[in-house]
């Protein structure tokens, strides 16, 4: 008897002219069915939106990516905080940073060396050796491959002991090599 009612279902739904589609604004698309009702009823109206949430996955990831992959700078000393101090109305540069002074060291002859430059460079046994020694290291057209420039600031460090004629040949043998900014350092 179930067999039956089946077949007289299938015979009644063949029988049956099939609806004709109707025009739409997006073109030619049946109606709606009955058996589309419920589905339609839970998905609301159709709408075309867009998935934000893989967009927002991949800011994350490449926010995440760049996290973990900056440097931090040990020192924040490298940029010029303190520009409005600065003296001067030409325009500084953040990035400019302070030239270290040349340091020169000048101690009353007693056995050691009377003269020592604090770097790698050749030591002077007197003031007019180092005059050379300075000149043969500042940079200009004549000594492209110069390590200073003649603004390099250079900081003379007598010791106590040492009379203040010595102090002032050592100051005038370096002003002789060409350098412009040389001064005296407290006495050590």
């Amino acid at each position: 008897m179930n067999d039956q009612v089946v077949l007289e279902a299938l015979v009644r739904v063949r029988s049956e002219p099939s609806p004709q589609p109707q025009a739409t604004d997006a073109g030619l698309r049946p109606p709606p069915s009955a058996l589309d009702a419920p589905r339609m009823a839970t998905r609301g109206p159709r709408s075309m939106g867009m998935n934000l949430t893989p967009l927002i996955d991949v800011t994350f990831l490449i926010l995440v990516f760049f996290v973990c992959t900056a440097q931090v700078l040990e020192r924040e000393t490298l940029l010029r905080a303190d520009l409005s101090e600065q003296s001067g109305s030409a325009a500084m540069d953040a990035m400019d940073l302070e030239e270290p002074p040349l340091r020169i060291e000048i101690r009353a002859p007693a056995g050691r060396r009377a003269i020592t430059i604090v770097a790698p460079l050749p030591q002077p046994s007197d003031a007019a050796d180092l005059t050379s020694v300075l000149a043969s290291r500042r940079y200009g057209p004549e000594n492209p491959g110069g390590l200073f420039a003649a603004d390099q600031p250079i900081e003379l460090a007598p010791a106590a002991d040492v009379s203040w004629e010595r102090a002032v040949e050592i100051f005038n043998a370096v002003t002789r090599a060409g350098y412009t900014r040389v001064r005296f350092a407290s006495p050590s």
